[in-house]
């Protein structure tokens, strides 16, 4: 069996010189830096600390479960109502979580269209107004009762994190045994369908004291309802944070949301009015959605590439020359004396194969002219 030699690609790497390529290790060295900074840059801007951001991939982000999205369908995370007019109704499915604005006239036409038309609209919110205003505009009648709910006898960590174990056999629950909620609220289904309820211990702490009080009855909450708007589907959750990275592990969650987005060709993370994209999402987004955008910033890169080529050609020519008049100096002195002018055009290019013609030529008659002043001397 043959040894490695490692000695020798050792030596071999040493001996390397990146100067021959006109690179100075200095430059070397920044060109390094200048690298890793670029990356560092677009890592960051990829990213988001937003609350339920689908690129926070901190604990109370979305990034799992918008990755679980993207593996499951066509996936648009979107960051205007505009995206629900590119979607075709009857086999996609929007999603909005915890909305921290109002949506306008105009937005609430296209949810509604899409809604009407077939679509299916999920709404997770807990405690902000904006998604029962949003339920009423497309005409569901869920409301979200904005009261903490609780559970002193079925919870995960503390009765504020309650688990709902009352689950139909509805298609968007299948395979769904319990919920695993986080400070979410109970869905007052006014004519809805309920397909996930807590535990008869569930209660809604109106008052805030951490514990049930005398006015405060225990009873099963609704917490995920369903009802038909138009030829539409509208899927009511009382706690998006059964969603973030921190949750979406426990039971049944992950089954739960790949119910929800399985069912679909076509998925929308509607974040028209809740958490921001990164920069350079946002910068992607408008890229594909505005075409004038679009062809100037390809026009921009064309001539960046263009010019950053013909620098690159022009300093490669130059180098080359530069190569080639230290290689025609050296061959200049180092070919014998003795050698006949007829044959040094034969070894020159033997020994110099990349060679043209007019280089060898050249390098001849330098030969040829220094014999004539060494015979004259």
């Amino acid at each position: 069996m043959r040894g490695i030699d490692r000695g020798g690609a050792q030596n071999r790497f040493k001996s390397f010189d990146f100067r021959q390529f006109g690179w100075s290790y200095p430059k070397l060295l920044l060109a390094a830096l200048t690298i890793a900074l670029v990356l560092t840059a677009i890592v960051l801007m990829s990213m988001t600390t937003a609350g339920f951001g689908a690129y926070n991939p901190g604990w109370d982000g979305t990034s799992e479960f918008r990755e679980l999205a993207d593996d499951r369908s066509e996936l648009t995370v979107g960051t205007t109502a505009g995206h629900y007019g590119t979607l075709e109704a009857d086999t996609a499915t929007a999603i909005v979580m915890a909305p921290e604005s109002e949506y306008d006239e105009t937005e609430t036409d296209q949810v509604r269209t899409f809604v009407e038309d077939g679509g299916t609209l999920v709404v997770a919110d807990s405690f902000g107004p904006h998604g029962n205003q949003l339920l009423a505009d497309v005409g569901a009648n869920a409301r979200f009762d904005g009261a903490l709910l609780r559970d002193e006898q079925h919870y995960f960590r503390s009765p504020a994190m309650p688990v709902a174990n009352n689950v139909d056999s509805h298609p968007t629950v299948r395979n769904v045994d319990q919920l695993t909620l986080n400070y979410g609220t109970a869905i007052e289904s006014n004519g809805a369908i309920p397909i996930v309820t807590t535990s008869s211990f569930g209660y809604l702490d109106r008052d805030g004291s951490g514990s049930l009080s005398d006015d405060e009855t225990i009873g099963n909450h609704s917490v995920v309802t369903v009802e038909s708007v138009g030829d539409g589907t509208v899927i009511a959750i009382g706690d998006p944070s059964i969603f973030i990275n921190a949750m979406i592990d426990e039971p049944d969650n992950r089954v739960f949301a790949n119910n929800l987005v399985g069912s679909s060709e076509q998925v929308l993370l509607d974040y028209s009015h809740g958490a921001s994209n990164p920069p350079l999402v946002s910068a992607m987004v408008t890229l594909q959605n505005v075409p004038t955008v679009a062809a100037i910033v390809g026009a921009i890169a064309v001539i960046i590439a263009a010019y950053a080529g013909g620098l690159y050609s022009r300093s490669n020519r130059r180098r080359s020359k530069e190569r080639a008049v230290v290689d025609e100096a050296t061959a200049t002195e180092q070919l014998p004396a003795a050698v006949e002018p007829e044959v040094l055009p034969v070894q020159l290019q033997n020994k110099y194969p990349n060679w043209n013609s007019k280089q060898i030529n050249r390098v001849v008659a330098s030969i040829v002219h220094r014999r004539e002043e060494l015979d004259e001397e």
